[in-house]
């Protein structure tokens, strides 16, 4: 026997000795778990306990009283190992019990640890890794068996991080026991290929068995941190076209505005760019086609500025270009308003679709037009809508008189909505001549605003305005309605029937809004066969010729006869007269006027005439002023004309007074 069995196997004789002379029972059996607690531990198998406990039996019978009955001795000797052994079997099921616990509890660690979604690294005190779970290694592009024992710090972190971590972790071993040693961090850590990605970080220290350690937590951040990098870009920056926003264009132009201020040399410009047209190519293409041209429209202007310049969307239609730092204000703004007209000067290509585009610009300096953000932006945009309503496709300064300007425009822009309503509106018609004979065929219907407070207002100035707002869908649906009315009264009336001719707006056309009102009055019967006349732009025409084409078709199935508007003035060719079902042409009055003495005008007219006779159409030419344009029209074949020599446009009394011979 080894030293440990000699003193288990004494220890057991004393206590079993002890038991069998009468001792204390409760003791006894005490020091029985004793001993089963013992053996159980290692110091006696099982086997050898019950070896020892029968050589007892037969060495001790003589040392015991000699009164004690033999009987006796053996029942109490088969007590006292009953009781050591019930003792030893439930020790030895509770420490198997024990173990089977704590390999489950490993398992479940190692379970808990290969599941998680975060990197779990445990280290000891010197910084050596301990245990790197698979989230760790996917995290950081290690195997466990490459990092265990390797410095945590040195292999993870760069160079400028290592001593500020070394910090933290001293700083965790300082606190006390029992104290959150702990700290929480984000950093920026390394991966196996040495690239870079930002962490959330939390250590802390753990004393246990005392042995302590460290446990780290790491989390990575990359997705967090590119969501929250789009969500500030977008804050910043327009969705659809990358360009600065409106914020971020108010932060560029105050920091430049504050630069400048330090520079009294130097002087910025605001170019406000407002796109012609949009809001009609938006309804009649689509706000996928709009957007595609906006984003191709954003592209030239980012192709076309300085690298220190500025390109921001302002609105659905609208840029904005600052020009920052320039010595000539005037001149360099001139020349850089020249490069963005002369951009637009290109057709778009969307979708297949060359897209012809203009654009107005308004401009304003620094710091003779406002020393503030806010003021060069107010007042660049009041000098493009001047541009537009000068007719587009050209550069307009800020001056003082603009201010005025912007003011008359908003009240007119609200006056407009409620002229409609309170009746402000009524049609004048001037009368189209036949050459022939000089009979009245027809009347062109054209609207008149007269407003309590303005007085008459040009259509020159509201039409465009009633095209930005939306309200030239319901104020072209009253015009077409009133005028067909009257003509049906004439009817009515006895008086020589007339081809009733109604201007119709680009908007209006392509949204179809046309085409419905139409139906509604054929179906309320209140349109004569042959008596109303839809006169279209040529430009309005060239956007979407296939759509134009079904378009037109569909009112000349209805009973209208088209007549193309402004004819010669943009995209006129034989190739497009040849595709477009129209009746008549209308030569515009810029040929008309003047042409006596303009041998090119008069070229013009006739080339015009010739055409349309060869695709066997009507024309009727407008702004016929003198005798001489007059007999110049009707010797080329024109058959019909409109104009001040014969009549201007009159209300519907002095017009039926025409039609009587009055």
């Amino acid at each position: 026997m080894n030293a440990g069995q000699t003193n288990f196997a004494a220890d057991y004789q004393a206590a079993f000795v002890d038991y069998l002379n009468g001792g204390d029972e409760e003791t006894a059996l005490q020091r029985a778990y004793e001993l089963g607690r013992r053996a159980i531990a290692g110091e006696q198998t099982i086997l050898g306990l019950i070896g020892i406990h029968y050589q007892l039996v037969q060495t001790i019978k003589p040392k015991l009283k000699a009164d004690l009955p033999k009987r006796q001795t053996i029942v109490r000797s088969e007590a006292f190992l009953t009781q050591v052994m019930a003792l030893f079997e439930m020790t030895h099921r509770q420490t198997l019990d024990l173990n089977r616990s704590l390999r489950d509890s490993e398992r479940r660690k190692a379970a808990i640890l290969g599941s998680a979604f975060d990197g779990i690294v445990t280290f000891d005190v010197d910084g050596r890794i301990i245990e790197f779970n698979p989230a760790a290694e996917r995290m950081f592009g290690y195997q466990r068996t490459q990092v265990i024992g390797q410095d945590l710090v040195e292999l993870i972190l760069p160079a400028a991080r290592r001593d500020a971590f070394r910090r933290l972790l001293a700083a965790c071993r300082s606190k006390g026991h029992g104290e959150a040693a702990g700290q929480r961090e984000e950093m920026t850590v390394l991966r196996a290929d040495a690239g870079e990605f930002p962490v959330e970080l939390a250590v802390t220290l753990i004393e246990a068995d005392a042995f302590p350690f460290f446990a780290a937590f790491v989390r990575d951040l990359s997705e967090r941190k590119a969501y929250e990098a789009k969500i500030e870009y977008l804050a910043t920056h327009d969705g659809l076209t990358d360009l600065a926003n409106r914020n971020l264009l108010k932060d560029r132009l105050e920091q430049a505005i504050a630069h400048l201020g330090r520079d009294k040399d130097m002087v910025l410009a605001v170019l406000f760019v407002g796109i012609e047209r949009f809001k009609f190519i938006n309804d009649s293409m689509g706000h996928s086609f709009g957007d595609a041209l906006i984003r191709e429209i954003a592209a030239r202007l980012q192709q076309i500025v300085r690298d220190g310049d500025t390109v921001a969307r302002h609105g659905s239609d609208e840029f904005v270009i600052v020009l920052d730092g320039l010595r000539s204000g005037v001149q360099e703004t001139l020349h850089g308003a020249s490069k963005v007209l002369t951009a637009f000067m290109q057709p778009f290509v969307v979708q297949g679709h060359s897209i012809h585009q203009a654009c107005s610009i308004g401009a304003s300096l620094y710091p003779g037009d406002g020393r503030d953000a806010e003021t060069l932006l107010a007042h660049a945009d009041a000098a493009m809508h001047r541009a537009k309503a000068a007719g587009g496709g050209s550069l307009q300064f800020y001056t003082q008189d603009l201010g005025t300007f912007a003011a008359e425009r908003l009240r007119l822009e609200n006056a407009l909505w409620s002229g409609l309503e309170n009746g402000e509106f009524s049609l004048y018609y001037q009368p189209q001549i036949r050459l022939a004979d000089g009979a009245i065929v027809g009347a062109e219907a054209l609207i008149r605003w007269r407003h309590p407070e303005f007085g008459m207002v040009h259509p020159e100035r509201f039409i465009a305005l009633a095209e930005e707002t939306g309200l030239i869908g319901p104020i072209g649906e009253w015009v077409l309605r009133t005028a067909n009315a009257q003509n049906r009264a004439w009817r009515q009336a006895g008086l020589p029937p007339l081809r009733m001719a109604v201007n119709v707006s680009t908007r209006q056309f392509r949204d179809g809004a046309i085409l419905r009102a139409l139906k509604d009055m054929l179906a309320a019967d209140e349109v004569a066969p042959g008596s109303l006349e839809i006169e279209v732009t040529e430009s309005s025409m060239m956007e979407n010729m296939e759509e134009s084409v079904r378009l037109l078709n569909q009112l000349r199935a209805l009973g209208a006869s088209i007549s193309l508007d402004d004819f010669g003035t943009g995209y006129s060719s034989l190739s497009y007269l040849r595709r477009l079902p129209v009746d008549r042409l209308k030569i515009d009055q810029s040929f008309v006027h003047n042409m006596e003495g303009d041998t090119q005008k008069r070229t013009m007219i006739k080339e015009i005439i010739h055409l349309a006779l060869a695709f066997d159409l009507s024309i009727i030419a407008e702004g016929v002023e003198t005798r001489g344009e007059l007999d110049f029209l009707a010797e080329q074949g024109c058959h019909e004309y409109q104009g001040y020599l014969f009549s201007r446009p009159v209300v519907a009394g002095d017009f039926e007074g025409l039609l009587r011979g009055g």
